[in-house]
This record gives C-alpha cells, sequence and structure tokens, in this order.
C-alpha cells in the first residue's frame, strides 16, 4: 500500500497481496479515453470511447482461448445499442522454469556468491514473449536475472535504476556465466541453491 499509494488493498480471495501482483493471472486497465477531457464541464455525451487493457498469464492457459473467453464475455455484456471492436496487439504463453534446472542453481550461486545471501525464490509475471516461444518450440527453459528495486517504477515515466545494484548485477552475471558455461559446475550438478527458498 505504501508503495502504491492506494487507500486499500483489492483482488482474488484466497490468495496474499505478493500473490495476486506478482503470479496470479490478471486483467489490467492501462488506459481509458472518450468525451470531453479537458478542465471544467461540458454536457455532451461521447460518441466514441477507448480501453486498454493487458492480462497476465500464468503457465496452462492458452492466449487464444482466453481471447476467446474476452470475446464471448463482450458479446454478453455489451448492450445492443453499442458497437465495439476488440483489437489484440499481442499474445503470447506464459513459461515457467523449475527452481531445480542448472541454469537456476547457477543463478542463485551467483546472486548468493555476490550478495552474501541466499536468495530467496518469488515466482513473478512478465512480459518476455520469447522466453515462453523457446520454451514452447525448442523445449529449453530461460533464466532471467532482473536487478531492479521495488520503487525503481518499471516502465513509468520517472522509472531509475540504483546504480550500485546495477553494478552488483554485473557482478552476479559473470559468476551466472561462469556457472552455467560448458565448463562450469552447474552442468555438472556441483552449483546448488538455498535448501530453503
Amino acid at each position: 500500500m505504501e508503495a502504491s499509494g492506494a487507500p486499500a488493498l483489492f483482488g482474488e480471495e484466497g490468495y496474499s497481496p505478493r500473490e495476486r501482483a506478482a503470479c496470479r493471472p490478471t486483467l489490467d486497465v492501462n488506459g481509458v479515453s472518450g468525451g470531453f477531457e479537458g478542465e471544467g464541464s461540458k454536457t455532451v455525451l461521447p460518441a466514441r470511447a477507448m480501453a486498454k487493457f493487458s492480462m497476465r498469464l500464468v503457465p496452462d492457459q492458452d492466449p487464444e482461448e482466453v481471447r476467446q473467453s474476452v470475446l464471448a464475455y463482450l458479446k454478453r455484456e455489451a448492450p445492443p445499442t453499442v458497437t465495439w471492436e476488440l483489437i489484440q496487439m499481442a499474445g503470447f504463453k506464459a513459461s515457467l522454469t523449475g527452481r531445480d534446472t542448472p541454469g537456476v542453481r547457477a543463478a542463485a550461486t551467483a546472486l548468493e556468491r555476490v550478495w552474501g545471501k541466499r536468495p530467496l525464490f518469488s515466482r513473478t509475471g512478465g512480459s518476455v514473449p520469447v522466453v515462453g516461444q523457446i520454451r514452447e518450440l525448442l523445449g529449453v527453459d530461460s533464466v532471467l536475472l532482473g536487478f531492479g528495486l521495488p520503487d525503481d517504477n518499471l516502465h513509468a515515466p520517472n522509472e531509475k535504476l540504483h546504480l550500485p545494484t546495477f553494478h552488483r548485477g554485473i557482478e552476479a552475471y559473470i559468476h551466472f556465466l561462469h556457472l552455467a558455461g560448458p565448463a562450469g559446475p552447474a552442468l555438472k550438478g556441483s552449483a546448488t541453491p538455498s535448501d530453503n527458498v
């Protein structure tokens, strides 16, 4: 609540705020426009309106199936006096990499070497279409290492990057590439992540 400025928390029952924000399916309204948007009053009703939204998918959800569900909902709920159009900008499958894969073991060890603490795994959603495509087409898992802080405001106009964390991230990548490379111990099974992550 402090980070977002929201007056209250809201979301799917049975899940913590962290789970809701990071790893559950979502439907997010990213933008709305229509009618008179300037200062002052205006009584003219808008002839057109637009909403942009995105959905975070999780493993086992198919983008086309989800799109068809949205279409069915709009057809069922939109009043007959309104014409509407749904334009899909992108769609791709989610991917989930297991914690006991060689790449993740190498990443865990690299992070522990640089930060001096065992990493805490946190299932987090992000939009990187090629990850799901690599998994689907090649059967290969991906490991993504990001070094942004919670208050970095990713993708916002005031996005920032904490330089000391960035430099430690470079160091972590050096360790990761050594551990995960062809001669590295991760492929031989000796890079060990924390037992309690």
